[in-house]
């Protein structure tokens, strides 16, 4: 019987419920649910309005069915900013309790942010440099975990979230750009205690304001990779502008973020001035997760987790790992004699490594169009340790790496990123095709060398003629990167 696990945040805005599988360290998603209840709307004179209670109650009755098998012992439950400042608490708790069976902690907002750093932490380890900041906009409060080579060393929980933030301003509000500015007044004074703390050089932000502003910037072309000071500007300008539609806002966002979006909007732009930030990054991690964390999973370094994904997916999905081995290793060859052509070697080197141990994933779906497979198995599979960025990219080499180039996908990416991209599915293409013969005794002792965009090819006499379908391929990608501004010699 397998050992099935449940977490869930009682949040202002949204309930959301998280059920996972342990095997061994790692937590495999089973299932996530998540309803808007907006628990903090039409709070007065310190309660919860009973629409708001009826709302809660009824999500949890749904909820309960899906926890039905799951033991009471295996199930954690805690409520956050709502809960914390209603003074009818114990009404909303207690009945909370009956539906669930299970008992409900009130957290404080230091803890909620501690649970949201171990969430992030289990996601997407901190890197070599330790330090970073992660912040999380709820619907009542914002939390901030400032750590230190993975374990939190300072939280601060401030009183300010996009649902009494779209109570206090934006509900009744006549004109759309009088009622952000008050809000951003507002903002700005719940966050002063802020003001002139230092922030390290890894931002990371969650929950769903984090994700609507994300989606947004990304389908407006004001940024793809990261939440930037310019991009946060752009709405703003979109916000007061007006450029927000009523019904639906801003291209990208989702409609059950329509009311709450600007107030989000206000705190991001708040807390980028007041913290001094030049860019966050979006990691989909949270308190529920941390939850099951704190019990179940300990922290893994950085790169051994990422390693260890690779190789979870590769024995899921019956990779040929010799023959990976063998694409792998040429592609890095022909990386390491293309230095010219990277200014940041250690992350584009690391993306066509994982890239190439990743190449014939969608084998085990069908050999015909297995490329197309495996580039939707990467895109959509949990791979913890990596970013939704890394995977779209992984998604893209592995879409690539065989069969027409993909010109257009890359227009989803900022152009400096798609024109190394580019150059690495070239090298990983040309390495699938040396490597034909799926054998370790016949591999090339190739060079190369890149003068712009032009790559050159070397190979020891005779090894074209006595590889003719090597040979054929070869000169067929040479127009399928013309195609795409790399110009191949051999």
């Amino acid at each position: 019987m397998p050992e099935i696990f449940a977490a869930l945040d009682l949040g202002s805005n949204s309930f959301h419920l998280l059920l996972v599988r342990r095997d061994g360290h790692e937590l495999h998603t089973l299932e996530e649910m998540k309803e808007k209840v907006q628990l903090l709307a039409g709070f007065s004179d310190g309660k919860l309005a009973e629409d708001a209670v009826r709302r809660g109650l009824a999500c949890l009755g749904r909820f309960a069915q899906r926890l039905r098998m799951v033991p009471r012992d295996r199930i954690r439950i805690a409520g956050t900013h709502a809960l914390r400042e209603a003074g009818n608490r114990q009404t909303f708790t207690a009945q909370a309790e009956r539906i669930l069976g299970a008992p409900l902690s009130i957290v404080s907002g230091e803890e909620e942010a501690r649970l949201i750093f171990m969430g992030v932490q289990h996601h997407a380890p901190a890197s070599k440099a330790g330090q970073r900041l992660v912040l999380d906009i709820g619907g009542g409060s914002t939390e901030l975990a400032w750590g230190d080579h993975g374990r939190p060393s300072e939280l601060i929980s401030c009183k300010v979230g996009c649902v009494s933030l779209t109570d206090a301003h934006f509900r009744n509000a006549s004109a759309q750009d009088i009622a952000y500015r008050s809000a951003r007044e507002q903002v700005l004074a719940d966050l002063a205690p802020l003001v002139d703390r230092t922030c390290p050089p890894e931002v990371i932000g969650t929950s769903g304001t984090m994700e609507s502003i994300q989606q947004v910037l990304a389908a407006n072309g004001w940024g793809d990779e990261s939440i930037t000071r310019e991009g946060v500007d752009e709405l703003v300008r979109a916000i007061t502008q007006g450029r927000w539609l009523v019904d639906a806002g801003l291209p990208g966002l989702a409609p059950e973020r329509l009311d709450i979006f600007p107030a989000g909007v206000a705190i991001v732009a708040a807390l980028f001035d007041v913290l001094n930030l030049s860019s966050v990054s979006y990691v989909d991690a949270s308190l529920q997760r941390g939850l099951l964390v704190d019990d179940l999973s300990p922290a893994d370094p950085e790169e051994d987790l990422r390693k260890n994904t690779v190789h979870l997916l590769q024995r899921r999905y019956g990779i040929d790992l010799a023959q990976a081995k063998r694409v792998g290793r040429t592609a890095l060859r022909l990386f390491d004699h293309t230095q010219p052509w990277w200014p940041d070697p250690a992350r584009w080197r690391d993306l066509l490594r994982w890239a190439a141990d990743l190449h014939e994933l969608g084998m085990t779906v069908g050999a015909r169009h297995y490329h197309r497979h495996g580039a939707y198995l990467v895109r959509y599979s949990q791979m913890r340790g990596f970013s939704h960025l890394e995977q779209r990219q992984l998604a893209l080499l592995v879409r690539g790496h065989r069969r027409s180039f993909p010109g257009l996908a890359f227009g989803a990416f900022e152009p400096a990123t798609a024109r190394q991209l580019t150059r690495l599915l070239a090298l990983l293409r040309l390495s699938a095709i040396l490597e034909r013969s799926h054998s370790d005794d016949d591999a090339a002792a190739l060079t190369a060398s890149v003068e712009g965009n032009r790559l050159r090819l070397s190979f020891p006499e005779g090894w074209l003629a006595a590889h003719p379908l090597s040979l054929r391929e070869l000169e067929v990608e040479k127009g399928q990167l013309a195609s795409a501004g790399v110009a191949l010699e051999f």
